[in-house]
């Protein structure tokens, strides 16, 4: 009976494993990545501008709870900006051989455009003593990540909303620059 017992657990758990890892349900309803992307309708796009409605709390008595929608108008490209900063800073994937760009304690605390050129204000702790090929790499990096918006022609790094000379202390990022303009500090 044990015998028993034991094969029948050993075949669930056979089944369960070959459900769970090895067998992918196809029915007529599922999509592939590229044609959810093809089917993405963001909520009314215009001239490179979204319109998003965004909920927020409008009780004015405990009794009867309200949601009452703000009406916001995004730049498409800061969206897209935003998100590729965010991606910077996560790094690379993890099945990658890739190195990370910035410390992973660093938090992007905003970023815009404006007249070609991307604003992105960084927290303190992207800041860190780095060699000379790792700074010119983090500063390749997002200028490449970034360059790739049609709007976005140089970067302008910040951090706590103030102008900085360098993030690892050997290129001269005083002043905005683009994909060949990343300058040594003079030492």
């Amino acid at each position: 009976m044990k015998k028993v017992i034991k094969v029948l657990l050993c075949s669930l758990l056979v089944i369960s494993t070959v459900a769970f890892f090895g067998c992918e349900k196809k029915d007529n309803k599922s999509v592939t990545n590229k044609e959810k992307l093809e089917n993405l309708k963001l909520p009314l796009e215009k001239d490179g501008f979204i319109q998003l409605g965004i909920y927020f709390d409008g009780t004015k008595d405990e009794s009867n709870v309200q949601v009452v929608k703000d009406e916001r108008i995004i730049n498409k490209e800061e969206l897209i900006g935003e998100t590729i900063m965010q991606e910077l800073i996560k790094g690379p994937t993890v099945k990658s051989e890739l190195k990370p760009i910035l410390p992973k304690e660093t938090r992007l605390l905003s970023f815009s455009i404006k007249d070609s050129i991307a604003y992105v204000n960084l927290s303190k702790e992207a800041k860190i003593k780095m060699s000379v090929a790792k700074e010119k790499s983090c500063l390749q990096g997002i200028v490449a990540s970034l360059t790739q918006l049609p709007s976005v022609e140089k970067v302008k790094i910040t951090m706590g909303n103030k102008d900085i000379d360098t993030i690892g202390g050997n290129f001269d990022i005083s002043k905005p620059f683009g994909k060949n303009e990343i300058i040594l500090l003079k030492k």
